[in-house]
């Protein structure tokens, strides 16, 4: 467990622990994050989503391994499972080359989405534009990564777009 390690000639102690880096044993300096108020107010360092009841910083290791989906519109809905179980979408590149907007639509699903139905986020691309997105920790999706693209606005809509009009490229772990 931990152990103390005295600091200077004052008597203050720093509280460390050991762990092993594979090959031998590291102390590392235990962190205690308090409100000065109340005992009961500690947080926790943690590599893990916190629970509803936890006080803790979540540590999020950093955005490698990410995944690329790449698609060239068909002449249809192009409805795709990007991916079939929990993960986060973490950016995006979309060029229209429709002469009309198009729209990128996700949905929170292990399987082919059915366009009309269940849409969570839309991503509204302008004729001739592009749209970017970057971020680490993303959009999460608890059960899956599917897309449609469409022409209509609506969440409902359904409209298939022509064959060539987009280019979708995303970026997923």
């Amino acid at each position: 467990m931990g152990h103390f390690v005295q600091v200077g000639n004052t008597g203050q102690y720093i509280d460390t622990y050991q762990v092993n880096d594979g090959t031998q044993n590291v102390d590392r300096q235990g962190i205690v994050i308090v409100d000065t108020s109340t005992y009961a107010a500690a947080a926790v360092v943690q590599n893990a989503e916190p629970a509803s009841t936890d006080y803790a910083l979540t540590i999020r290791r950093a955005c490698v391994g990410n995944s690329i989906y790449y698609a060239v519109s068909a002449a249809s809905t192009n409805a795709a499972n990007i991916k079939a179980s929990a993960g986060r979408v973490t950016g995006w590149v979309i060029f229209n080359n429709a002469d009309y907007p198009v729209y990128v639509k996700f949905y929170n699903t292990a399987g082919t989405p059915t366009p009309g139905t269940g849409v969570v986020y839309v991503i509204g691309v302008q004729s001739g534009t592009h749209a970017n997105f970057s971020d680490g920790d993303g959009l999460a999706f608890a059960t899956g990564i599917g897309i449609s693209i469409t022409k209509g606005i609506a969440d409902a809509d359904a409209t298939a777009v022509l064959a060539g009009d987009c280019v979708v490229n995303i970026n997923y772990k």
